[in-house]
């Protein structure tokens, strides 16, 4: 009775985790297009950095949703039909890879927005630190760095099969791995983005400083924007760090009672991508520049509508 129960649950997660994925992919796919379609046409526009950084959160979303739900089209076919195992050894492995490191790049990501919106507004004259250049640059060295920081838990040996999920990720008994992953993939960037919102908070509230005096009036209305974008950021980060919630449940449970619940990855995974949907979905209305654009273009979609009627 028991094991008819787990895998009706063990279904019925598996069939929510696909499906939030596939429409995860289809939504972050489209808004990465739309992005790149006017960076390419707006070589000279104000607002391709930003753009350029909204649309590397999009692509680091999608590569993720991509790994997870071809993952879980392999899961749900262990939990349907009850197969011994589905473990091909070292490319198992590789896959837990390749997905941690995608759930690092979102979180670096998003601080890389932070840490612009910071440059705009408390490093607002010099331009060399707004430059779309360095932001490239930035970008690439984002990627190499992630790849590298979880090579040492690929080394080890921390990725493991999980018999009863059918796919390999590290366990939650293995407290090195979970520390090293925890502050190098999460701590760091999330602690960043807080610093830059609160240094900046901090800059424009000191009243006796030459921060507000040396923008002009353009610039100051600029500066609140990129601070109320900020705060939007770490919005984002609590919606990302929802991840943590389940993982912190299941170790408190495993400490204390030394018992580790079946649906312990299950209910992470399912967290984790309902969290990503949201901020799929919240990055697209948070965001100024693409609703600026998308306010354009259904202005000119609705001009020549009009346009053709007339005539």
């Amino acid at each position: 009775m028991n094991s008819s129960i787990h895998q009706l649950t063990n279904l019925i997660i598996d069939t929510s985790i696909i499906v939030m994925s596939s429409l995860t992919i289809c939504l972050s796919f489209g808004i990465f297009c739309f992005i790149l379609y006017h960076l390419i046409k707006r070589k000279h526009s104000a607002n391709r950095v930003a753009l350029l950084l909204i649309g590397n959160m999009y692509l680091t979303l999608l590569i993720f949703c991509i790994l997870l739900l071809e993952q879980y089209t392999r899961v749900i076919q262990g939990h349907l039909y009850l197969l011994i195992s589905l473990n091909d050894g070292i490319y198992c492995q590789f896959r837990a890879y390749f997905v941690l490191v995608s759930i690092c790049t979102i979180f670096y990501s998003n601080t890389l927005q932070a840490i612009y919106r910071l440059c705009r507004v408390v490093f607002h004259t010099r331009q060399s630190l707004q430059s779309f250049r360095l932001y490239q640059i930035l970008i690439l060295i984002q990627w190499i760095i992630c790849f590298l920081m979880i090579i040492p838990t690929f080394v080890l040996g921390d990725f493991k099969y999980l018999v009863d999920d059918y796919h390999c990720q590290i366990e939650y008994q293995s407290m090195r791995s979970t520390l090293l992953n925890g502050t190098l993939a999460y701590m760091i960037p999330m602690n960043t983005t807080i610093g830059c919102y609160m240094y900046t908070v901090r800059k424009m509230r000191q009243g006796n400083n030459s921060l507000i005096h040396t923008m002009t009036h353009i610039q100051q209305v600029t500066a609140r924007r990129d601070l109320i974008v900020l705060f939007r950021i770490c919005i984002l980060l609590g919606l990302l760090m929802a991840f943590f919630i389940p993982s912190t449940i299941i170790l408190s449970i495993y400490n204390f009672t030394g018992y580790l619940p079946w649906w312990s990855s299950q209910i992470q995974w399912l967290v984790f991508i309902t969290s990503i949907m949201c901020v799929t979905i919240v990055l697209a209305f948070i965001s100024p520049h693409i609703r600026h654009l998308w306010t354009i273009k259904l202005f000119h979609q609705r001009a020549r509508n009009t346009a053709n009627i007339v005539l």
